[in-house]
């Protein structure tokens, strides 16, 4: 029989499967390290090995759901030809992503308030992944000539500050749980950027 130390990555991988579920299904508060270990069928002591703790684990679920949103931006994002218009696709992109993962774990927003230290820490990982992306766009821009106001130094600052705009603009979704009607809010936004970066 092999020890813990000994077993695949594919243990790890069906914990967090399994976890997904019952996070989607019960919420961040209601699911417990022995309710996942009994669904995985193992002992809570595999899961500790793979896990300090319950958080970890959503940390691990929720960070494979930014990744996802991350690669489906880009993908998203890769047959434009303009920098304008990958910025573009960014916005409207991201938003249906996250509206979409938002409305599989109904139930976490609840648990937003009691968590913020580790709905921080969720947050700053997708923050810098997106930071990256339009980073990357705003290069492009500068280097094709469609960006002219700002210069490759600007753009850090203004990576961050579309950032926290968009996030501005979910926090009702994350505080009380509530689903935002924002494409108009998300094409004056666009509308914003973009033009002042003409």
């Amino acid at each position: 029989m092999k020890s813990n130390n000994e077993m695949p990555d594919s243990s790890r991988d069906e914990i967090l499967a399994i976890a997904r579920g019952l996070f989607q299904r019960f919420g961040l508060d209601k699911t417990t390290m022995r309710e996942i270990a009994e669904a995985v069928g193992k002992g809570k002591s595999t899961l500790y090995h793979y896990f300090t703790s319950k958080d970890e684990v959503f940390y691990a679920v929720a960070r494979r759901e930014l990744m996802d949103v991350v690669d489906i931006i880009e993908s998203g994002i890769k047959p434009a030809v303009s920098a304008k218009d990958k910025f573009r696709k960014f916005f409207i992109i991201r938003d249906q992503a996250m509206t979409a993962k938002a409305k599989l774990y109904p139930l976490i927003f609840s648990d937003t308030k009691k968590h913020l230290a580790l709905f921080s820490r969720i947050q700053r990982e997708g923050n810098s992944a997106e930071v990256a992306i339009l980073k990357t766009i705003l290069l492009e821009g500068i280097a094709g000539g469609e960006f002219t106001r700002i210069n490759k130094d600007h753009c850090d600052a203004i990576a961050i500050t579309i950032i926290t705009a968009l996030h501005g603009m979910y926090i009702e979704l994350a505080l009380d749980g509530k689903m935002l009607s924002s494409e108009t809010k998300l094409e004056t936004l666009t509308d914003i950027f973009v033009g002042g970066l003409k």
